[in-house]
């Protein structure tokens, strides 16, 4: 794993510098580079157009793949977030699932038309561990941020990931301005090589320069893997007190499940349904990133100054609007400027949803806690594709399965209403061991 110095006795936040914080921003562009080119962009179509190409079950096959993706993490990240909190080493097996994710996003590139299994699978292996290393990240922000600035820096870190997509949609541009065609899969290929490259390189810097505040209760990890379910089953009785809690639980799994679908299926419907591909994919992807750049900044001042009801009330509101537009878009213009909206609208989603997590976050349980969101998030980034996917393998079209999203979207902003409108108090939830 990745060499770095071991982690001093325990800080207060305020003494995070502002080195340390960039470091941990600079982990989201490292994000952003995989999931915008190889899970929003370039795989889904590769996979579609290159290596299923005479296949008619091609979309099913990678919704159902990310279904189980988005399961298996689910199930397993609680327990790593709990791990990495009692054996006080979440660096370390954040630089193994980094790793891991480089490696197999690179081998990628080594697929051909009629690699089915081989290509569904190592995809499966660079998604979830981008998605548990991506979670447990996530948990340094209330360690290295007072709640004044959560809002703010989860922004900027979501800014810096949407630089990350931009930079790495802008380098894969010459290989794809020949489109998803048996001519230029060579072409093709090499994005995936290129972007494990920038993935590697943005990330290297949260390894070097971040510390670890929280120290781990246990070193022997058989005993911290027994701690687990000790911990788990005295944390359930707390956590269904906590109707706040359950309520944001079930509204994020609801929005989330509806954003998700949008952003699987969003390269290839603009390309099915409207004709937009080749180097149109990348400029498509480009507005994405530009409104995600520009929602997460202006959001994060939003939900510091009037708390998360109301940020996540417009945000879902946004979406709603703009699905239901797309179901009567036949113009490629018009969709370029739906996408920007919901580009700012799924920049600050995940923002706004990461700062409220480190408000009811406890500082000692922070990885279970993360871990919790983090196995709602898959639960519903694995339901809403798996949903989109039987009903266009039954309708062989858009227009129905795009009734989905609006379903989530609208009865998770119903949910929202019964939140308080006020910025949520910090929970107390300490469990003994």
């Amino acid at each position: 794993m990745i060499a770095f110095k071991k982690n001093p006795s325990p800080k207060s936040t305020e003494e995070a510098g502002i080195l340390e914080r960039i470091s941990w921003c600079a982990f989201d562009f490292s994000n952003s580079a995989f999931s915008t080119v190889v899970v929003d962009l370039v795989f889904s179509l590769y996979f579609i157009r290159i290596i299923c190409a005479h296949r008619t079950d091609a979309t099913f096959l990678l919704t159902f793949t990310t279904f189980l993706n988005q399961l298996l993490v689910g199930l397993f990240l609680p327990l790593v977030g709990t791990l990495s909190d009692v054996t006080g080493k979440r660096k370390e097996i954040i630089s193994f699932f980094f790793i891991l994710c480089t490696l197999s996003t690179a081998y990628l590139g080594t697929t051909v038309e009629g690699d089915i299994w081989k290509a569904l699978i190592t995809y499966a292996i660079a998604h979830i561990t981008f998605s548990f290393s991506e979670s447990l990240v996530a948990s340094f922000l209330p360690e290295i941020a007072p709640e004044s600035m959560l809002g703010r820096l989860s922004g900027w870190a979501r800014s810096a990931g949407n630089l990350g997509a931009f930079v790495s949609l802008m380098a894969i541009y010459p290989l794809l301005s020949g489109g998803f065609i048996q001519s230029n899969i060579e072409r093709i290929r090499l994005c995936f090589p290129l972007v494990a490259a920038l993935y590697g390189f943005a990330g290297l810097p949260f390894f070097f320069n971040t510390q670890q505040r929280t120290p781990g209760s246990q070193k022997d990890f058989s005993i911290a893997l027994k701690n687990f379910y000790v911990r788990t089953a005295l944390m359930i009785p707390s956590l269904l007190k906590q109707k706040y809690v359950l309520l944001f639980f079930l509204a994020f799994f609801l929005y989330g499940s509806g954003a998700t679908v949008i952003m699987v299926v969003i390269a290839v419907f603009s390309q099915m349904q409207l004709g937009i591909s080749g180097a149109e994919q990348v400029w498509l992807f480009l507005t994405l990133q530009l409104g995600s750049a520009i929602g997460a900044f202006i959001f994060g001042f939003i939900e510091d100054t009037f708390g998360p009801k109301r940020t996540l009330q417009l945000n879902i509101a946004l979406w709603f609007i703009c699905v239901a537009l797309t179901l009567f878009l036949e113009q490629k213009w018009l969709f370029f400027f739906v996408s920007f909206i919901i580009g700012a609208a799924n920049g600050s989603l995940y923002s706004v949803s990461r700062a409220l997590m480190g408000l009811i976050s406890p500082p000692e349980q922070v990885g279970e806690y993360f871990g919790l969101w983090g196995l709602v998030g898959r639960f519903a980034s694995g339901i809403g594709p798996l949903v989109f996917g039987l009903l266009f393998a039954v309708n062989k079209s858009f227009q129905t399965p795009l009734f989905a999203p609006l379903v989530f979207f609208g009865c998770g902003l119903i949910v929202l209403f019964f939140l308080p409108n006020q910025k949520p108090q910090k929970i107390d939830h300490k469990v003994s061991t």
